[in-house]
């Protein structure tokens, strides 16, 4: 391919190697590719091997008769409405000819499936016995929570570092019954292993009788999988905050999870993102048998939306060719009005009316805009985009301004509560080192002497960083750390001295905001990882407050003070935007019904354990 400019951006180089992995993101995000099933007695089921996925990108990109001519251009007759429904029929006709192709040859592929399965996984049990009762991502889950123009690398590092918080959260979900049945069972088989073990140390010739090896190693395995079903005796019930933490990782969760997380439905849906091993095993199994199935009996029948998706969100750039128009991450476009920081206006509300398909679900063209900008900080985004990062800052700003006093619902309170709590505060929470904090000098202008953000501190582990090298510069920790050193040069924050420390609001004990926390003794090394988590959980609480103002719109205006909306810590429909930040003078004492109180029992109420079923 002819490159037709001078330069290439970030974005131009990551649509070269992405193109195909965008396009496969976005059906599945519109629901153009069917992967959800629902079967009979077992509900709706995901389903996505490496099989499929193999036979839908064989179809609809670079296989014979695909509608790519080649690597970078979608053929010109799918650019053309009438050509629709002849493209159609000829798409629906070749899924059906390469599903009855993979019905003819599945015992093959059956039997293949079954000797690779024998061989990669009797290693991975001999060198771990419980492995299969250990859970991974499912291959759906990597495809849902992926962004849009994410590397391999760069998704899998953030995967792995939700894994912890994913695997405790499915934990301390388990079965009484399944527990002291599987006590019962791993002390008998222990027992008669320790049994075998004792003897055979007495005498060897113990070993040399038949089958006891084989009854060591079965009472081996059959005691390594009881222990899946045994749950941890100090795990502490609160799914709510391991959720929030999952949240921070994997950067998308449904919306209706939330304040849910305690239910057998959200855990039944998460473990379709977050699967057993042996689960995928038996999934790769049924793969030859359900694979052509699927291409028979319901992809081909999406053949006229998969060619209408080639049309209307297909986009050409110059030294690049054809990209999905998702990619482009143009928020004015396919950005949804509820993932914006500031209030909509009724036009805006009726024009996103309008266009229902034209946005993404899940804030997915949102997240992947922070996400890209902040891997690539040198890239320059276009002008609405640029625009959205802005009023995410000037929104954080706000709400950081009006931490002290929270007379209503805060999201970065919440933010930092959720991060915090949910184990990344001592990352977290050390970036807000503020001269005024560690009792540096500060030059004019609020300047330190020596930047937070310098290289400086991140050598020896560049390796392992994700990101820029610099510093996070599309999030909002900047922005709050800038504001924290600006507030305290204009000495708008209370404090008695600069030798004797900062004074310590009470409704920041919670969320781990205090001095003491502050001062970590190590500095964290992904610094781009910690403010996408931040920047993905505010974005998140601002998405709630749109939707709660949608549903509460018609509700009587609440008072300023004392516990407010619904129970379980909800957000009130109060807009935010039209009040201005209270003066510094009642940001240290509180005056009246200001009182710090009300902020730290607001605190209280979104505790996931005082959280109404």
């Amino acid at each position: 391919m002819c490159i037709h400019k001078e330069v290439l951006t970030e974005l131009d180089i990551y649509h070269r190697i992405l193109r195909f992995t965008n396009y496969f993101i976005a059906m599945v995000n519109k629901g153009i590719i069917p992967l959800k099933f629902e079967v009979p007695f077992a509900g709706e089921v995901v389903f996505l091997t490496k099989g499929l996925r193999f036979n839908i990108e064989m179809l609809l990109f670079w296989g014979p008769g695909a509608p790519f001519k080649n690597n970078w251009h979608l053929s010109d007759e799918y650019k053309r409405l009438e050509k629709r429904q002849e493209l159609a029929e000829e798409l629906n006709k070749r899924i059906l000819y390469v599903g009855v192709a993979n019905l003819v040859l599945f015992p093959f592929v059956l039997l293949f499936q079954i000797l690779y399965s024998f061989f990669y996984y009797a290693e991975v049990i001999k060198r771990e016995p419980g492995s299969l009762g250990s859970r991974r991502w499912s291959h759906y889950g990597e495809v849902y929570l992926r962004h849009f123009n994410e590397l391999d690398h760069e998704m899998t590092a953030r995967l792995n570092r939700g894994y912890k918080a994913a695997s405790q959260y499915m934990n301390i979900f388990s079965s009484p019954v399944m527990a002291v049945v599987a006590r019962h069972v791993a002390f008998v088989c222990g027992a008669m292993f320790a049994v075998f073990a004792a003897l055979s140390v007495y005498d060897e010739d113990v070993l040399q009788v038949e089958h006891v090896l084989t009854v060591m190693t079965i009472l081996g395995a059959v005691l390594a999988a009881c222990r899946v079903f045994i749950p941890d005796e100090n795990l502490v019930f609160c799914p709510e905050m391991l959720l929030r933490k999952v949240l921070a990782e994997v950067h998308y969760l449904p919306d209706h999870w939330r304040e849910k997380a305690h239910t057998s439905r959200v855990r039944q849906e998460f473990s379709q993102l977050f699967q057993y091993r042996v689960v995928h095993m038996l999934e790769e199994l049924v793969s030859p048998v359900v694979t052509p199935l699927i291409l028979i009996f319901r992809l081909r029948f999406k053949a006229q939306d998969i060619v209408d998706f080639y049309r209307n969100f297909t986009v050409e750039v110059v030294g690049v060719g054809d990209v999905c128009s998702f990619a482009q991450m143009d928020i004015r476009r396919h950005g949804s009005p509820t993932w914006q920081p500031d209030v909509l206006s009724e036009e805006d509300a009726q024009e996103d009316a309008r266009r229902p398909n034209m946005t993404t679900s899940g804030g997915k063209t949102e997240l992947s805009l922070l996400h890209f900008t902040m891997t690539n900080p040198k890239w320059r985004p276009p002008q609405e985009s640029t625009a959205f990062i802005n009023a995410l800052r000037t929104q954080a700003q706000r709400d950081m301004n009006a931490l002290t006093t929270l007379q209503e619902e805060n999201a970065l309170f919440s933010s930092l509560n959720s991060l915090s709590c949910g184990g990344l505060g001592a990352a977290t929470t050390s970036m807000f080192r503020a001269p005024w904090m560690l009792g540096a000098p500060v030059q004019p202008g609020g300047v330190q002497q020596q930047s937070f953000w310098s290289p400086r501190g991140l050598r020896g582990g560049i390796s392992h960083v994700e990101g820029s090298r610099h510093g996070p510069s599309g999030g909002i920790l900047s922005t709050v750390q800038q504001s924290m050193v600006q507030s305290s040069v204009e000495g708008h924050i209370g404090m008695s001295s600069v030798t004797s420390g900062p004074v310590v609001d009470p409704v920041l004990a919670p969320s781990c905001l205090g001095p003491s926390s502050f001062l970590g003794p190590t500095l964290p090394q992904d610094l781009t990882a910690v403010d996408m988590s931040l920047s993905t959980l505010y974005l998140h609480e601002l998405h709630q407050r749109h939707r709660h103002r949608a549903t509460y719109t018609d509700a009587p205006p609440q008072p300023p003070s004392g516990p407010q909306g619904p129970p379980g810590g909800s957000f009130q429909p109060v807009p935010f935007q039209g009040r201005q930040p209270p003066g510094a003078s009642g940001s240290a004492s509180g005056s009246g019904g200001d009182a710090p109180s009300v902020s730290y029992q607001r605190a209280q109420e979104k505790t996931p354990l005082l959280a109404e079923p």
